[in-house]
């Protein structure tokens, strides 16, 4: 046990530290004097972040010495159970911001559709390694089955409702199916009938009009900057005003003041920019960049295709989120609920991120053989 621990990636490692306490201080800057004006604890959210930095360092060191060929034995049962969660979710789901996404477990709320996506990389994983090992990873009866994979989770969180997800499932599928080989005229087939999908689920008001209105708002903010561009045009102005090097940490007007609803999760990026300016947004993003491309070189120093698929849907999670992320808070892509790994509050995001790392820790340190 401690030679394999020995071979793990201290790169990693610090990294992801480092982004979380990041996220930590900067949740604590935009959180405190809102706290403190309802009477509660300026550390609560801190505290309870940094708990949940805690409890994902034990959930990493689980998984990293778990034998991630023996974690695809049970990638089915692991999915069946994200689906079963995704089922139970709709029933007695917690109901936040006309959204169904919780399962309320006394003080605490449990979100499955982001074990799903780790679910998913797990078994998609597992279907096409077996699938390159018949020769069949180019053909489109296993892009296509593949597919079905994704569809019955993005369904079911498609019902709660919530968009955002279903496209980062369906970004990690491409991903994955482009690292395994498949063709990328398959990809680019199923790509166009998403895009035809949509279209008409739009034209059929099957996406509600309040969803258009959220996804259409990044266009054009200023036409109504007191609802549905408002988090938008706050955002904007906070990540201008920080200039070269910020305001400075707990003096950003727009996060000071609570000017952004939910800053602490999916417009934390704001923070950063307007309290550290560029200087600070070029560090949270370089340490990202880092995220992601430990990932990559995991994924291309994998023994086996089994660990290169995990660690390139490990990849392609960490990096929609990133884009996502960012891009929404600059006014670049439309508001959803994503957020920024390791950086933003969320007990859910952050063990399944603290478990993804896991699984890129285990591939890195079975690379090789090791001899006892």
């Amino acid at each position: 046990m401690k030679r394999l621990l020995l071979r793990a990636d201290i790169v990693l490692l610090v990294v992801v530290v480092m982004l979380a306490l990041y996220g930590a201080l900067m949740i604590y800057s935009c959180t405190h004097n809102r706290l403190a004006r309802e009477g509660l604890s300026p550390r609560h959210t801190m505290t309870l972040q940094l708990i949940w930095i805690g409890l994902g360092l034990v959930v990493m060191v689980l998984v990293m010495v778990a034998d991630y060929v023996k974690v695809a034995s049970f990638s089915l049962s692991i999915y069946g159970l994200c689906l079963g969660l995704l089922v139970v979710v709709l029933v007695i789901g917690k109901t936040i911001l006309g959204a169904s996404r919780w399962i309320p477990l006394g003080p605490l709320h449990i979100q499955p559709a982001e074990l799903t996506k780790l679910g998913l990389i797990l078994i998609l994983g597992n279907y096409l390694a077996h699938r390159q090992q018949e020769g069949e990873q180019d053909a489109f009866t296993a892009v296509a089955h593949s597919l079905g994979y994704v569809l019955v989770p993005a369904a079911l969180i498609f019902l709660q409702p919530d968009l955002g997800t279903p496209v980062v499932l369906a970004f990690i599928w491409l991903i994955m199916l482009y690292t395994v080989g498949a063709r990328m005229s398959h990809l680019a087939a199923f790509v166009f009938a998403f895009l035809m999908l949509f279209t008409v689920a739009w034209n059929l008001d099957i996406i509600r009009p309040h969803q258009k209105q959220r996804m259409t708002a990044f266009l054009r903010p200023e036409d109504d900057p007191q609802d549905t561009g408002w988090q938008v045009h706050q955002s904007l102005i906070a990540i201008g005003s920080g200039h070269l090097r910020g305001q400075g940490i707990f003096h950003g007007t727009q996060s000071q003041l609570s000017f952004i609803p939910h800053q602490e999760q999916d417009f934390i990026f704001t923070v950063v920019g307007e309290e550290l300016g560029f200087v600070g947004s070029v560090t949270l993003l370089a340490l990202l960049a880092a995220l992601v491309g430990r990932a990559l070189f995991i994924c291309m120093q994998a023994e086996d295709t089994y660990g290169r698929l995990v660690a390139a849907g490990v990849a392609a999670m960490f990096l929609i989120h990133i884009i996502a992320s960012v891009g929404m808070t600059m006014g670049l892509l439309p508001v959803k609920g994503m957020t920024m790994p390791f950086v933003s509050y969320g007990g859910s995001s952050m063990l399944v991120n603290f478990a993804a790392v896991g699984l890129l820790q285990s591939v890195y340190m079975r690379r090789q053989k090791i001899a006892f």
